[in-house]
């Protein structure tokens, strides 16, 4: 099963990229957690159509076209899926270029994402929080 995760993590980066929150919509429960309480700036936690509304909304607002996420490393952990990401956009107001690695780490229960949790660029606690060392 831990192959169709990853899979099914490389889906879900490809619509958030592409905007598209019907896959995203499809993909997960109606429990699944988004998990940013370790972002420095305005962390929160939302539930599944919590999270679509903040990125149709917040994406829309304030970024230029939409944001990039793009798989750099997919760490295959059995019910845990740990991700490299490379995000990248353009502020619409400002125009400044955000490009950023981070570390999230995508957990399953019975073949559906069920949190997301982001660990910013913190490596060694997004293995630690999947049960792998580095």
């Amino acid at each position: 099963m831990s192959e169709e995760n990853v899979e099914m993590v490389e889906r879900a980066y490809v619509a958030l990229t592409q905007g598209d929150a019907e896959v995203l919509r499809e993909m997960a429960p109606p429990e699944f957690t988004v998990d940013f309480s370790r972002r420095q700036m305005d962390p929160f936690v939302l539930r599944r159509d919590e999270m679509l509304a903040f990125f149709e909304g917040q994406a829309r607002e304030t970024w230029e076209g939409w944001p990039t996420y793009e798989p750099k490393e997919l760490i295959d952990a059995g019910d845990v899926v740990v991700a490299l990401i490379r995000t990248s956009a353009q502020g619409k107001s400002s125009g400044v270029e955000v490009d950023a690695r981070v570390w999230n780490v995508w957990t399953f229960r019975d073949g559906k994402p069920v949190e997301f949790k982001y660990f910013g660029e913190d490596r060694a606690a997004a293995l630690e929080a999947a049960g792998l060392s580095e």
